[in-house]
């Protein structure tokens, strides 16, 4: 009877909503109140499974999964929390969502760490092209083996967290969840808590300072910010798939859904007129947004979706010739991708300035890449404005570093946040979002996390005593972080001796495109030498008359960085008329060796630069390290779309942080470079390169590259001059840190596959470790300890490549 009395007398703390203490109101500033009182919390108790951790992470999207595997592979127990019955949030198969390429804005900056790993896996694995937003259960599998296969997280699906238990007003003592289909509530306590719910919930629940909305110019000194704060929020995107029959397919549009009759009712909505990858994959701009709230009207903007996804689906069949006649609909998302959340505020909050002219951070752990990508008011619902911009020179970025300081929670002590509701303001926010990003920001959480579970501090302390260990550890763990590299005192590479049976010469590859100089165009390469004597370009001219171009050399401080504006050397050559070949311009000029330069043009008309783009259809042959780059033109704002206007107030090239007197270069991505040929001879691929301390290019190369005129097998030797006692070898391959290739069954043609590890012994080589069928970036071989004093690693094939490739090796004695 007694436990009758307690079923009821919970029952009845649900609906009657005293279960929480306060309002949900979810303005810019205020905090909501929903500490449990111990009344409450000893009634639920009763009927509830009281869990104990080192960690809980509240969110299984790919934040979430980064984070726990990465607190879990470095000693914590981890409760992985997550509402939906499987893992990946936004990107998997009940929402679709393609993690979003970084690559597209920036160069040679593809996300490595656990999210490579599992991407890697998905694409050696799956049948199915990734684009298009297209993803299936495959990707599902491979993120739910991930976590599997870590002994030290717990994982407990379809449970939501339902409330937030204060031991204090800055600490949480637990959450209260319950689990969907078993009947179970849970109690998790646990030292330290990560939100990566995406909304940004758990911090939302606990009183957690935030922000919601567009901060003011005046609060950061933002130049595209409004004058005045607002409750701007972006939408919520369904996707839908469709699939070719071979056969008609007839679609009847419901009575209660929308119609779009005419072309002008899609304005800039790409819905081409023959089918593609977007009407397989389903449409970004299919967005829900005010007057609706991401959240708390998520039930009210999801049947408004269906309506409007329906609406455009009857347009593709019936309003007019779009070659769908034969598709019908496969899947039709009823779980949102969301873009906004309640972002929870750190001790550092980064802006627009981080992510257009990003300066060193001395706490950085983490980096984003893509560009500040807000989206019009209201998104469909207002599909008389263009939905998005990508108009590089006003909403450019950089390569910027995430601190810890933005991780987590300024007034609640033992919250940590990965993924979108990290510490940023709004314009920030719109670049740090994406599924990658996150991903990344959850590794770095997931190390932050295990030292203050080790040290007993809190994640402010870690920050502030503990950042280079925290940096150190993740990037043994193939993580990158702008500037920072390899200074572990127990890697025993880092004093080797190394060499190599060859090293390849900087090679840029014959030219299959052009570009006209209608803009100003650059080249960066990296070049070893101390004195660059000329500089050929491969122009075409279809120009009447001979036309004088102008070249100026700079220093570059890393492969994304064409902000100097301080020319080394300048010259000038003659194109002539109707010309198609070499063109030299000669600097004769000394420069600092092993660094990055960079060359540029002025605009011509009629002058067209030579260049190179990737087929992607085998292994890349842009060369590392290598960037290009134009400068376009900024158009007056009154050129720029209404709902542009209406987001972004009026801002000049000087308003803009880092731009520079002419506005932002802007890099061209995913494989192109222009045809230049550099006398004397660049040799930026030499094996010192693998224990130069960072694995991807960055300030330099970074990689050891064989030479392709040698065919495999190829050797890369450490030596040192006393004996050496290890029992791990570590390896980063290349899995083309350009950009990420989405093809089915795919492995990057530049991978290792067959290698063997041998060591000195008795005058003679010994093997270690032979593997025949490699694909992975990152591979870390361990083994009984030995004593020697050299290790080759001996590459016998490729996935695809002619040479072979690696960034980094470590030794340890662990």
């Amino acid at each position: 009877m007694d436990s009758r009395k307690d079923f009821f007398k919970k029952l009845g703390l649900f609906f009657t909503g005293t279960l929480f203490g306060g309002s949900s109101n979810s303005g810019l500033e205020s905090k909501p109140e929903f500490t449990m009182s111990e009344e409450k919390k000893e009634i639920l108790q009763k009927d509830s499974i009281n869990k104990e951790y080192e960690v809980v992470v509240v969110g299984g999207g790919l934040a979430g999964i980064t984070a726990s595997i990465s607190a879990a592979r470095n000693g914590v127990k981890v409760a992985l929390i997550h509402n939906r019955s499987m893992f990946g949030g936004s990107s998997s198969s009940e929402v679709k969502l393609e993690p979003e390429p970084t690559d597209r804005f920036n160069p040679w900056i593809k996300e490595g760490g656990i999210f490579e790993e599992i991407y890697i896996e998905e694409r050696v694995r799956n049948h199915n092209s990734f684009g298009g937003n297209k993803l299936n259960a495959i990707w599902d599998l491979v993120l739910y083996e991930w976590i599997l296969n870590e002994e030290n997280i717990d994982a407990y699906l379809n449970t939501h967290m339902h409330n937030v238990v204060m031991a204090d007003e800055s600490t949480i003592e637990s959450i209260y969840c319950i689990q969907l289909g078993s009947n179970k509530d849970y109690f998790f306590k646990a030292p330290l808590f990560v939100d990566t719910t995406g909304d940004g919930n758990l911090g939302y629940f606990s009183g957690a300072e935030y922000k919601w909305g567009r901060e003011s110019q005046d609060e950061f000194e933002e130049p595209l910010a409004p004058s005045e704060p607002d409750r701007y929020h972006m939408g919520n995107t369904y996707y839908f798939n469709a699939r070719d029959t071979g056969n008609p397919v007839p679609f009847k549009r419901p009575d209660w859904a929308s119609e779009f009759e005419s072309e002008e009712d899609l304005l800039s909505r790409g819905h081409h007129n023959h089918p593609s990858e977007d009407i397989i994959g389903g449409y970004w701009w299919m967005e829900i947004s005010e007057p609706y709230h991401w959240v708390e009207d998520m039930n009210e903007g999801r049947h408004v979706a269906l309506k409007q996804i329906l609406g455009v689906w009857d347009h593709l069949k019936n309003k007019g010739d779009h070659g769908v006649e034969n598709y019908g609909l496969e899947f039709v998302g009823t779980w949102p991708y969301k873009r906004d959340a309640y972002r929870i505020q750190g001790d550092y909050v980064l802006t627009q300035h981080n992510v257009q002219n990003p300066q060193k951070l001395e706490d950085a752990v983490a980096y984003g890449a893509w560009y500040i990508d807000l989206h019009n008011k209201g998104g469909i619902l207002n599909n008389d404005k263009v939905p998005a911009w990508e108009y590089f020179h006003t909403v450019g970025s950089k390569v910027y570093g995430i601190p810890l300081r933005s991780l987590y929670s300024k007034n609640i002590n033992n919250l940590m946040m990965a993924g979108r509701p990290i510490s940023c303001s709004y314009l920030a926010f719109a670049s740090s979002r994406v599924l990658p990003t996150g991903a990344v920001t959850g590794q770095a959480v997931g190390v932050a996390a295990s030292l203050a579970v080790k040290n007993k501090i809190l994640p402010k302390e870690v920050a502030n005593g503990y950042a280079e260990e925290c940096q150190q550890i993740l990037l043994r763990q193939d993580c990158h972080i702008p500037g920072v590299v390899n200074k572990d005192p127990r890697d025993l590479a880092r004093k080797a001796n190394m060499s190599a049976s060859s090293s390849s010469p900087l090679l840029f590859p014959d030219a299959n495109n052009s570009h006209e100089l209608n803009e100003p165009c650059a080249q960066l390469f990296p070049f070893s030498g101390d004195r660059i004597e000329s500089v050929k370009l491969l122009l075409h001219s279809r120009s009447e008359k001979a036309q004088k171009i102008r070249l100026g050399l700079r220093r570059s401080q890393s492969v994304w960085d064409f902000r100097s504006e301080k020319d080394i050397a300048v010259t000038h050559s003659v194109v002539p008329a109707n010309f198609n070949g070499w063109i030299e311009f000669k600097f004769d000029t000394p420069v600092k060796p092993n660094q990055l330069y960079y060359i540029y043009t002025d605009q011509h008309s009629d002058i067209y630069w030579k260049s190179y783009h990737d087929s992607h259809d085998g292994a890349t042959q842009t060369p590392v390290a290598t960037t290009a780059a134009v400068q376009p033109s900024k158009p007056p704002y009154k050129e720029h779309p209404e709902s542009f206007q209406e987001i972004y107030p009026p801002t000049d090239i000087k308003d803009l942080p880092g731009a520079g007197r002419n506005g932002f270069w802007e890099p061209l991505t995913r494989g192109k470079c222009f045809s230049i040929k550099v006398t004397p001879s660049s040799y930026p691929y030499e094996a010192s390169n693998v224990n130069r301390g960072t694995n991807r290019p960055d300030q330099w190369s970074n990689i050891w590259i064989s030479d392709p005129a040698d065919p495999l097998p190829a050797w890369i030797k450490l030596d040192w001059e006393s004996p050496q006692r290890f029992n791990t070898v570590q390896i980063t391959f290349d899995t083309n840190q350009n950009y990420r290739v989405t093809k089915s069954l795919y492995r990057y043609p530049e991978s290792v596959k067959k290698y063997i590890i041998e060591y000195q012994k008795d005058g003679g080589w010994q093997e270690l470790i032979r593997e025949e069928d490699n694909y992975r970036r990152r591979r870390v071989h361990s083994f009984k300890a030995i004593q020697t004093t050299a290790l080759r690693l001996r590459v016998l094939e490729t996935n695809g490549a002619p040479e072979a490739r690696i960034y980094e090796m470590r030794v340890y004695n662990d």
